[in-house]
């Protein structure tokens, strides 16, 4: 089985060693390293190219974004399965090898996935990164759409897809820029089988500047994805587009406080009437208020402790996360 790891990197001569070190350094080495250059200006290319030689394929392109630069990578990519990674990451030694045991095991799944350590330049900030959303966190097969409507829990770097069921759904779709890795989770995932791995395989890191802290783009986008499964875009089952339209309120009303705090009134009164659609009824009650508010009552709402729990309820893992019907623990 032949196995094709596609990093992107942007201004990477910080990290893009410790990420590559790491995979060169596995017990089992992926057949394929792409690196795929978005346009960087600090010479990563060129410290890639001078340092791994032939054992890395450097891809430079010009700077889009890296949805764009992955998708690109992924096009030139030739394994049966594909892996993913950030530069900023890092693999533990075995990452690959025991990934690829457990698809010999389970050889239904077509996208799997892992827990992992998340950390940053002061050391570890979290031992594991999935008991946010699953209580325990345990390994599981099956049917993972239902949980990822909720929240994009899947550590990108842990993430492997076959390459037939990337292609199947069309691969990384060029209109969602700050989530494309969980648009492409949830089409790969309303299709088939996934498996969630309860060992930890990499570390993430928390940088400055990092994609992840652009909230109001990946609200936005995130928002984009649950209209398309409200629509039934991504299969015709009811409760889940219900769950969708549920999680498409609570993230109008996360846009809505972010539009407040910067001084957007008009537009977060927008959000905050579409909010009102569906949820809890404390979050309905406070949307429908705010949305008929005059603009001093709306500041002093950003302040309330109220609305500070009702926000914070609103983003936190359900119970934690429940699976679908056909997940269960994997033997």
């Amino acid at each position: 089985m032949k196995v094709s790891l596609v990093l992107t990197v942007y201004n990477a001569t910080w990290c893009v060693e410790h990420a590559l070190d790491s995979v060169l350094r596995q017990s089992r080495v992926p057949e394929e390293i792409l690196v795929c250059d978005d346009g960087s200006t600090d010479g990563t290319a060129d410290l890639v190219e001078q340092r791994y030689g032939a054992a890395v394929s450097v891809l430079r392109l010009p700077h889009r974004n890296a949805s764009a630069t992955r998708r690109e990578g992924l096009a030139h990519a030739g394994g049966d399965w594909l892996a993913f990674m950030d530069a900023d990451d890092t693999w533990f030694p075995d990452k690959l090898e025991r990934q690829l045991d457990f698809i010999a095991r389970h050889p239904d799944v077509r996208m799997v996935m892992s827990d992992g350590v998340y950390g940053s330049a002061e050391g570890v900030l979290r031992e594991s990164w999935l008991s946010d959303y699953f209580d325990p966190v345990r390994e599981m097969v099956g049917d993972l759409f239902p949980p990822l409507i909720e929240r994009c829990f899947p550590l990108m770097s842990s993430v492997m897809v076959e390459r037939s069921a990337y292609r199947e759904v069309g691969g990384l779709d060029p209109d969602i820029t700050y989530s494309h890795d969980y648009d492409l989770w949830l089409r790969v995932l309303a299709r088939h089988r996934g498996g969630l791995m309860a060992d930890r395989l990499i570390t993430y890191y928390s940088s400055p500047g990092a994609l992840s802290r652009r909230y109001e783009e990946r609200y936005r986008d995130d928002l984009a994805i649950m209209r398309r499964i409200q629509r039934g875009e991504l299969g015709k089952r009811k409760p889940l587009q219900r769950r969708a339209a549920r999680r498409a309120a609570s993230l109008e009303f996360d846009l809505a406080l972010l539009c407040l705090r910067t001084g957007r009134n008009e537009e977060a009164r927008e959000h905050l009437w579409r909010a009102m659609a569906r949820g809890p009824l404390r979050r309905r009650l406070i949307a429908g208020a705010g949305a008929l508010a005059p603009d001093w009552w709306l500041t002093r709402l950003l302040r309330s402790r109220w609305i500070k729990q009702t926000a914070a309820a609103s983003r936190q893992a359900p119970g934690i996360l429940g699976v679908g019907d056909e997940a269960r623990e994997a033997a």
